[in-house]
């Protein structure tokens, strides 16, 4: 299988299928030598961050040729509402369970952090004020992931 150039990539239909097709042969560099894995993940960071500020740069004039639901290249473009935040600031019943709970999430955080600190340095602390024992380890889990800082 021949590995296609950015240009041909530009060609395609932007589809879902396509992005798999395009995507295991890309990797397919990789997966037969022939691309070290490491650089071609940085190469891959720097396109992905490369693509995403050039969408940011166009946002605003892609909002403004939109004026209702439309396919382009079998995508579906339509205005959309995201990261709605409510008020319930106004609500009295709101603001009164609010007032319960900040103190209870406070000690509940404040918590957190001993324990975390006896985990971290794999002994139990004893609390000055209440003398309880924060027992040490507790369980963590986490994910590996391979983070990428590009220069500047």
């Amino acid at each position: 299988m021949e590995l296609l150039t950015f240009q041909e990539i530009g060609t395609l239909t932007p589809t879902k299928s396509n992005i798999e097709v395009v995507s295991q042969q890309l990797a397919g560099t990789v997966k037969n030598g022939h691309a070290d894995p490491l650089e071609f993940s940085i190469r891959c960071k720097f396109a992905i961050e490369v693509l995403s500020a050039a969408l940011d740069s166009v946002k605003d004039d892609a909002l403004r040729n939109v004026d209702k639901e439309t396919t382009l290249l079998g995508a579906k473009i339509e205005l959309a509402e995201s990261g709605v935040k409510y008020d319930y600031t106004q609500n009295e019943t709101w603001r009164n369970i609010d007032m319960q709970l900040k103190p209870l999430l406070a000690l509940k955080k404040e918590i957190e952090d001993k324990v975390k600190m006896a985990t971290k340095i794999g002994n139990s602390i004893i609390d000055e004020n209440t003398g309880e024992v924060i027992a040490s380890p507790v369980k963590k889990e986490s994910t590996t992931v391979l983070k990428i800082t590009l220069g500047k």
